[in-house]
């Protein structure tokens, strides 16, 4: 990251509106999403109990990632600088700054609010090192009193084939490898007990609360609730909708081959067409996929052992040992087939005919549709 000072208005100099900091930091594929919605919709409510969850990040995603684009140390070789138009180390310190004054500007704009909220799962994907959450810290340090941490843990496995289906949405086309890439030596992604010691060294001991991605712990059994309950914020009225969910095999399947005869940059969105299909199987076609066996999940999770035990003892010291349940049942003895299956893809397309693409495009131009984007899966 560019090492130039912070630049703050004359006006917040040396001022601490927020008694304290919310920073939900993930992990990813643990709801993070949900609790995004639910702050984005109850932003107003927020605010008349102090709570604020500013709009000046998250303009581009519901996970407020600008954050991460101010303060990753090469954020123009990552996604973030083709998403926020940082090119260079120069692009970076412009956009860091523009970030801090429309901060600024919206603090102004609720001087009576004292907890700051922020959230985005990659704070745990994106920023790995101590530097990195250091100049978080230093982002945000002259606007905040105390930092209080909250992170959500997932077994290793279940993450990491939940993350083939956000793969998938985001346009990239897997092969078996790429599936089990994901799932081989165990990359600092995985490594929990770094992750907490990490944060823990930056923000302060006893700042983090770490809960389990497990329905049975949550307060109400709803996540966002308990997110709520740990941050000590008003929570909803009624359970939450658990959103960007993995995918069934169908789903699963569908988008494989239309990433393949469709070929887009991965994360494009400058296609509206293709965007509304891959939102339409998203959403129709949510479930759960498993493209590796029961013994390869097994064997992927036992390389964390030792570190899910020394996240426990650190974390979960009431927990008893294992810190994640070990049931394997739900995986099939031999993985389940990349190859996208022909008459599911013809019972999707049925289903897409009927309640979407026929009353909203008619007949010919959904036809022509369909033959764009599986041309190149005829030769």
């Amino acid at each position: 990251m560019n090492d130039a000072p912070l630049q703050r208005s004359k006006s917040s100099a040396g001022k601490r509106q927020f008694k304290r900091c919310i920073l939900h930091i993930g992990t990813e594929k643990t709801g993070s999403t949900a609790i995004q919605n639910y702050l984005i919709n109850a932003r107003q409510n927020l605010r008349g109990h102090g709570v604020l969850y500013p709009k000046s990040a998250g303009c581009h995603h519901s996970s407020q990632w600008e954050f991460v684009a101010a303060v990753h140390h090469q954020a123009w070789k990552q996604d973030l600088g083709r998403t926020f138009g940082i090119e260079d180390a120069a692009g970076q310190t412009v956009f860091r700054q523009q970030l801090i004054s429309d901060l600024q500007a919206e603090f102004d704009q609720y001087p009576k609010t004292d907890t700051l909220v922020l959230s985005s799962e990659h704070f745990h994907s994106r920023l790995h090192g101590l530097k990195m959450i250091e100049a978080l810290k230093e982002l945000l340090e002259d606007w905040v009193e105390v930092f209080e941490i909250i992170v959500y843990f997932r077994r290793q496995d279940q993450l990491a084939v939940s993350f083939q289906s956000t793969r998938l949405k985001s346009s990239v086309a897997l092969s078996e490898a790429d599936v089990n890439s994901g799932v081989n030596a165990p990359p600092a992604y995985f490594a929990y007990d770094k992750l907490y010691e990490n944060w823990e060294a930056v923000f302060g001991e006893g700042t983090i609360t770490a809960r389990l991605y497990d329905p049975t712990s949550w307060a109400k059994n709803d996540l966002v609730s308990d997110f709520c309950n740990s941050a000590a914020i008003p929570g909803p009225h009624k359970p939450s909708e658990i959103v960007n969910r993995s995918l069934n095999r169908q789903g699963f399947q569908f988008l494989q081959a239309l990433n393949q005869t469709y070929p887009v940059t991965p994360g494009d969105m400058s296609d509206p067409a293709r965007s509304a299909l891959v939102r339409e199987i998203s959403e129709r076609y949510a479930g759960q996929y498993y493209p590796i066996s029961r013994a390869r999940a097994q064997a992927f999770y036992q390389q964390f052992s030792e570190t899910n035990e020394r996240l426990r003892q650190m974390a979960f010291p009431d927990y008893p040992a294992p810190l994640f349940s070990e049931d394997f049942s739900d995986y099939p003895e031999t993985a389940e087939p990349l190859e996208p299956d022909y008459s599911d893809a013809v019972e999707i397309t049925m289903d897409l005919w009927r309640r979407t693409w026929l009353p909203q495009s008619g007949p010919v131009r959904f036809v022509r549709q369909l033959r764009r984007w599986f041309r190149a899966g005829s030769g």
